[in-house]
């Protein structure tokens, strides 16, 4: 198996960007998928907050609410490669990933060999829209790339671009034809966030015109890959203070011993939730984190690594036993 470099994060030919212009650019972003997202202002903070953070974002809701217009949007504001898989039953793991193809035709001297193809995956935003329709197999093939950035087919790894962000939508497992996520595939996405029903007031301003999908095609990238990348760096130079630190360990240890959790957050969503709060923390100008960057996003980075008691288990009943284990925590004040 071939052994792979890290993949290059920044270029020498990049300026250093500021706390203060990187904020700048995502109050850009934010205002770009606000002016077509109806009413979902914290939705998309949590959104954009995961692509500053280089996480991957699943959505999850009832058909019809703009789950994949929300994904759209943030793909299309952002400058570089798109491409977006359809889920469905029949979907193979060679499909998302690529696979090998033969090439030539054994006529003469020219042997027949085999190349790799690469899948729709290998694009700077990729949206995978109704994940929960296709089967394990096929949601097991993006544990590797969602992790490692990395795809390997037959022995031999594959980057893909970078910057690379995932955003995947779900329904309701009990839709028909879908098949519930593994521990292990939730475990990959930073954050899953649910639009829900739109306001009266939001929903007038959709059937008007005035925003959803109409406005779709008038969105244009106010982000380059670059940005995306320097905004990034600025992230991950933000500052956590010792308290806050505990605190989310706090947080963590809250899930595991909750008497209605079978299986808390683990490690990996620690440093999720703390990898979203650095980019609230941007987004708001700062370049250190505070406690409520981490209480805003806790549920979103850990409702969906829980395990429940209860046979039933829904991200909904994971949110309200997060926020439960959140409510009962004394924040730091410093």
């Amino acid at each position: 198996m071939d052994t792979l470099p890290p993949p290059i994060q920044t270029r020498p030919d990049i300026e250093p960007m500021s706390v203060t212009g990187a904020s700048t650019i995502a109050s850009r972003l934010a205002a770009t998928t606000n002016a077509v997202i109806a009413g979902k202002a914290d939705v998309v903070d949590t959104a954009i907050a995961t692509l500053l953070s280089g996480g991957h974002l699943l959505i999850e809701d009832i058909p019809g609410v703009g789950k994949t217009l929300l994904a759209q949007v943030l793909a299309a504001s952002v400058g570089g490669s798109f491409r977006r898989v359809q889920g469905t039953s029949d979907l193979l793991p060679g499909d998302v990933t690529g696979s090998m193809v033969p090439t030539g035709d054994g006529s003469g001297t020219a042997a027949i060999t085999m190349t790799f193809r690469p899948g729709p995956v290998f694009a700077n935003v990729v949206v995978f829209d109704e994940l929960n329709r296709t089967t394990p197999r096929t949601q097991s093939a993006l544990l590797e790339l969602a992790e490692e950035g990395t795809v390997t087919v037959d022995g031999t790894g594959h980057r893909l671009p970078v910057p690379f962000m995932l955003v995947a939508t779900q329904n309701p497992i009990d839709i028909a034809g879908t098949h519930a996520l593994g521990e292990g595939s939730l475990d990959r996405f930073a954050a899953v966030v649910t639009p829900g029903r739109a306001t009266t007031a939001s929903e007038l301003e959709v059937l008007a015109g005035r925003q959803g999908r109409t406005m779709l095609d008038g969105v244009a990238p106010v982000v380059s890959l670059d940005e995306i990348v320097q905004l990034r760096n600025v992230v991950s130079q933000v500052h956590v203070a010792d308290p806050l630190a505990a605190y989310v360990v706090e947080i963590l240890d809250a899930t595991r011993t909750h008497p209605a959790i079978r299986l808390g957050a683990s490690t990996r969503g620690g440093l999720a939730l703390l990898g979203l709060a650095r980019a609230r923390a941007v987004m708001a100008g700062r370049s250190y984190v505070v406690a409520d960057d981490v209480a805003a996003l806790a549920v979103s980075a850990l409702a969906h690594r829980v395990i429940t008691v209860d046979a039933n288990h829904s991200i909904d009943l994971g949110r309200s036993l997060v926020a439960e284990c959140l409510a009962g925590i004394t924040a730091p004040t410093a």
